[in-house]
């Protein structure tokens, strides 16, 4: 639906009616509706929801979970997308995804479906359209499947606007010369894409090219690892072989989703795949020292992988970026193994202004993980760690400004 089309007010009339009205046995009804951070959630939804359910005799508020509990127990939750993982393991009797787009493709298979399980829950998924992917093909595919409901509204056919407010808006976009943007938020438009996207024609030119397919790993050849690290559940690994002129980018971990992945656990699941290895590439950080005394690379090391180098911090992420866009036409993906990597990759993008405008800083949030593993094998690269794929970058900085080792913390420009 269009920008202030009512998707918000609408889904949490379904969601509270639901609460009020569904019966089963069993342990006391939970709902939730997830936005992509808590700000959002707290800012979009909770005035709405304590508003809707404030005439409901014997509610009960937490302001703190950003909870309404009914008097029966059955409770409305709102639930942050960054974080999907808490509710791991939870049961929900209905969800509402809002804005999908802007959250973890990875929560709605390995967290919130098999949260409906139990009761059979429902789920209603609702937001703007950016580009042909996500929101866009997930109801092209439920235009086909009798177990949805679809609905497009585009601003111009639903009424919901004022004509003469609708007419202003777009005299504004063209006066700012943004009307894409006009009709990909009002006119739900799948052709303008994703605002401030780096590399999603790269992937879409890939996938143009012939160079998104399956294929054998090639066997006479050492494949690569590249990291991004982080908790367990956002660390990412990328695998590569160097084939002549071309990059195979031949699998990615990013579904590790076990709060107890210990070191020696994923040594192991490494080596079941097959591989051979040449070596292992870990971002400075993996020298930062843990709880327990050592750091990742230490702990690896133990749990018996070999040929870990430390990547040095770098001025900025601009080198490695525009090295990855320079490498993308020698990139071959893996099709079945590289879907998410891929995902990523259309995703990362620029950060957007309130009043539109694009910046030069990273929007932070789950595309980061894994495309700053494959920007981990472009600074490798730029600082000549590959032996015959290598470019030299020298930190220019003077030398009281450089860090002093590669533990000296996360990196900020």
């Amino acid at each position: 639906m269009h920008r202030r089309g009512g998707k918000t007010y609408g889904a949490l009339q379904k969601l509270i009616k639901r609460a009020l009205t569904h019966q089963r046995k069993g342990p006391p009804k939970r709902y939730a509706y997830i936005a992509p951070t808590r700000d959002q959630a707290k800012d979009i939804v909770w005035g709405y929801l304590k508003a809707f359910t404030a005439g409901i005799p014997g509610i009960q508020k937490n302001e703190a979970d950003l909870t309404i509990t009914l008097g029966d127990g059955t409770s409305i939750r709102l639930y942050s997308g960054e974080n999907y993982e808490r509710m791991r393991g939870l049961y929900f009797d209905g969800v509402v995804i809002d804005e999908p787009e802007d959250i973890d493709p990875l929560a709605w298979p390995s967290v919130i479906r098999p949260c409906l399980t139990d009761y059979q829950g429902w789920a209603i998924w609702i937001g703007t359209v950016k580009g042909k992917k996500g929101q866009w093909k997930r109801l092209m595919d439920a235009m086909e499947d009798p177990e949805w409901f679809t609905l497009l509204l585009k601003a111009s056919e639903s009424g919901i606007i004022p004509e003469d407010e609708l007419a202003s808006i777009k005299r504004d976009a063209l006066r700012s010369n943004r009307l894409d943007i006009y009709e990909q938020e009002y006119e739900c438009d799948p052709n303008i894409g994703i605002p401030g996207t780096l590399f999603a024609n790269f992937v879409t030119d890939a996938i143009r090219t012939n160079r998104v397919i399956d294929y054998p790993w090639e066997r006479g050849e050492l494949v690569w690892t590249f990291w991004d690290l982080g908790s367990p559940e956002n660390m990412r690994c990328t695998y590569v072989q160097f084939v002549g002129r071309e990059i195979h980018i031949i699998d990615h971990d990013a579904d590790l989703h076990d709060p107890e992945m210990t070191p020696a656990k994923r040594v192991a699941h490494m080596r079941s795949k097959g591989y051979h290895y040449g070596g292992h590439f870990f971002p400075h950080d993996a020298a930062a020292r843990e709880k327990s005394g050592l750091n990742f690379q230490q702990q690896m090391t133990i749990a018996g992988l070999e040929g870990i180098r430390i990547i040095p911090v770098c001025r900025s992420i601009w080198p490695g970026v525009n090295k990855l866009a320079e490498l993308f036409p020698r990139l071959i993906f893996h099709k079945t193994n590289c879907n998410y990597l891929l995902e990523s990759l259309e995703n990362y993008k620029r950060k957007i202004d309130k009043d539109g405008s694009v910046t030069d800083r990273i929007h932070e949030d789950w595309a980061c993980h894994s495309t700053d593993s494959m920007r981990m094998m472009a600074e490798a690269m730029l600082n000549g760690l590959l032996k015959g794929h290598s470019e030299v970058i020298r930190d220019n900085r003077p030398s009281h400004l450089r860090p002093k080792k590669a533990s000296a913390g996360k990196y900020k420009p």
